[in-house]
């Protein structure tokens, strides 16, 4: 049966002198509606410290705290199963951090003004550590009468006219091309028109690593099977 899911929702931003703030917001998501109340669900993380983790109301809190086990604070109760039986947050983790090491995608853009034209160079780049599949990096344009000249680039692009943004997507990042870069000219125009970049993306793997290795029925009795799926999804990446 499926138990599980794991999902990150990430929120970034960078500004133009490098300085950042990231927060990472990791949910812990039931699936199983009929089986809750006979089972803790037994986590193990990374032990990053600087990861705080917060449980639904209806958990046992100390429970988590001293064990990594999810289990309710009353089992009489139902698990909490979200609207529509499609699950809900069980457990929700939080960092804040300034290390800009631990980014998963680093983007930086160089408007650059000569005579009327602008040059634009933006360039990414990714740790070793982590593959990203489905990235789009999206830079909004000044108003153009054509879409931008597209002089070199590791990807695809694509001019979105009634929004005026270009979009730089790639695939998959992985260890054949961890960096790539952009270059475009467009009419003369104030560098800061070309901020905030947006990205999205996603990735089989989160900070926390959080997994779950264990379903303990509270009874006793054979251990459940069960699946999981783990991902990294943005929900805010932008460079202003």
């Amino acid at each position: 049966m499926k138990l599980d899911s794991v999902s990150l929702h990430l929120e970034v931003y960078l500004t133009p002198e490098g300085t950042h703030i990231c927060f990472c917001f990791c949910e812990f998501c039931d699936n199983v509606v009929h089986v809750h109340s006979v089972l803790y669900v037994q986590i193990e993380t990374s032990g990053n410290p600087a990861i705080l983790f917060k449980t639904h109301p209806n958990m046992n809190k100390e429970l988590f705290s001293n064990e990594n086990i999810l289990g309710l604070k009353d089992p009489n109760r139902p698990f909490p199963t979200g609207q529509g039986g499609d699950g809900v947050s069980l457990l929700r983790w939080r960092m804040q951090t300034a290390d800009e090491s631990i980014l998963p995608l680093t983007i930086n853009c160089w408007p650059s003004v000569s005579g009327s034209e602008t040059y634009v160079n933006i360039e990414y780049e990714t740790p070793a550590q982590i593959d990203l599949q489905n990235v789009v990096i999206s830079v909004p344009l000044p108003a153009l009468r054509e879409a931008p000249n597209v002089q070199q680039i590791d990807g695809e692009w694509r001019y979105d006219p009634r929004n005026s943004v270009l979009e730089w997507s790639v695939l998959l990042i992985d260890n054949s091309n961890r960096s790539g870069a952009l270059e475009f000219v467009v009419p003369a125009a104030d560098p800061s028109v070309f901020f905030p970049i947006s990205a999205r993306f996603t990735a089989s793997r989160t900070f926390s690593d959080l997994k779950v290795v264990n379903i303990l029925p509270i009874k006793g009795g054979p251990t459940p099977k069960h699946s999981q799926r783990t991902q990294l999804a943005t929900e805010t990446y932008q460079v202003v």
